[in-house]
């Protein structure tokens, strides 16, 4: 089968969707895709709508996807956006409820699955979370299975997760993942049982899915950087400038050692944090106050925040394959990270950034100092990340992409 018809569906987006997105759009190999929301971003409704609005909308434009072939499915997901800030949230949006993401997810899945049969792709490729009816229509219609298995195994996390509830309680109501129940978890497992393949995006998500994928064949989808970098200087003496920390503001994301380690630098360092603040929390909203936070931004507007930084800190304890570090790396911006953000396919410690441990505030601190205080490491490490960046481009991954599907679904 030279050119397979896929269906992708994902409920919300991001930039790896889109990059899927091309890959197989570029290739004619794009049968539909389905998602809640595509955003015109020349819509007239933008001059309209509330700044906060219109951010979270921006972030669901999918330019260069041929309009005819984009479903969408778009009043739960508009009905929880405008609940989420609002006292609406917990009635409507939250755990499992009708608008929470979840039970977006599940109704969102039921409309892709009812597609299937007289669409007829070759192959449906979905993600985590999304995916339980979808392939249980497939495999009774005997469409190949792709499942996206974008972050670490929920059995792994829920351990880890559960083990920093005691190692750190002050940050314990920052832990989201331990709120899931036994049937959301079960259902996960039913999807990964229905995938004819799996893809995960690096090393360390296959390590957590060791013994959960049984007699399976498990693709690793290499991942690589999503644009070129642009290349940077910088000047040889200390300024202090600013240590970004991106994603959701919860301590899986390791906050709580972000701001330990940047109370034990002192005065040194700035810091700017970009990220949803998953429940109030004494400690989280100090920071807020006193650095520069920015709830939400487009990732236009997040790309140009990074030619402000020094470094991008990103401190995981549990995460699949971090989009961010990827997008700081292509900018020619060294990162500090752990080992869990999933990023050791594309860096090396010391060489475009430093690798700490998890859970240990000190080490990121020293790190952080040696950024401050020497320029000339902070230089060198860019000039890395510059050339990571030519090596690892978009149109590599597109590439990469389009030629997992086109084996898989052939060998199907």
């Amino acid at each position: 089968m030279s050119r397979p018809r896929v269906l992708l569906s994902h409920p919300t987006g991001n930039q790896n969707v889109r990059n899927a997105l091309a890959s197989l759009t570029d290739r004619e190999m794009l049968a539909e895709f389905w998602t809640t929301v595509a955003w015109d971003t020349q819509s007239g409704w933008n001059c309209l709508l509330p700044s906060r609005m219109r951010m979270l909308l921006e972030r669901r434009a999918y330019p260069g996807t041929p309009t005819k072939l984009v479903r969408c499915f778009p009043w739960k997901e508009m009905v929880r956006l405008a609940a989420e800030p609002t006292l609406l949230k917990s009635p409507l949006a939250s755990r499992e409820r009708a608008f929470s993401i979840i039970g977006v997810y599940w109704h969102f899945d039921g409309q892709v699955a009812r597609r299937l049969s007289s669409l007829r792709p070759n192959a449906v490729y979905a993600y985590e979370g999304g995916a339980l009816q979808t392939f249980s229509e497939a495999k009774r219609l005997g469409i190949t299975t792709l499942y996206e298995q974008p972050s670490n195994y929920w059995y792994w996390v829920r351990q880890m997760l559960t083990e920093e509830a005691v190692r750190s309680p002050e940050f314990a109501d920052l832990l989201p993942n331990l709120e899931d129940s036994t049937g959301h978890l079960e259902w996960k497992d039913e999807e990964l049982a229905l995938a004819d393949y799996v893809l995960v995006p690096s090393q360390h998500v296959r390590r957590t899915l060791a013994g959960a994928v049984l007699e399976k064949k498990s693709v690793w989808s290499l991942t690589v950087l999503p644009r070129s970098g642009n290349g940077r200087g910088f000047p040889s003496t200390p300024l202090g400038r600013c240590r970004f920390f991106f994603g959701t503001l919860a301590q899986h994301k390791g906050i709580g050692y972000l701001l330990d380690a940047v109370e034990r630098t002192g005065s040194q360092v700035e810091l700017t944090l970009v990220g949803k603040l998953f429940q109030p929390n004494a400690h989280e909203d100090a920071a807020c106050y006193r650095w520069r936070w920015f709830e939400s931004l487009p990732n236009s507007a997040v790309l140009n925040m990074m030619t402000e930084a020094d470094v991008i800190v990103l401190l995981s304890l549990a995460e699949g394959c971090a989009l961010v570090v990827l997008e700081a790396l292509s900018s020619g911006l060294p990162v500090i990270v752990t080992p869990n953000t999933g990023s050791l396919e594309f860096m090396r410690d010391g060489w475009q950034g430093f690798v700490v441990p998890i859970c240990r505030s000190d080490a990121i601190a020293d790190r952080l100092s040696t950024h401050f205080h020497d320029r000339k490491v902070l230089g060198a490490m860019s000039r890395n990340v510059q050339a990571t960046a030519t090596e690892k481009s978009g149109e590599k991954y597109r590439a990469i992409f389009a030629d997992t599907l086109r084996a898989v679904v052939s060998c199907s």
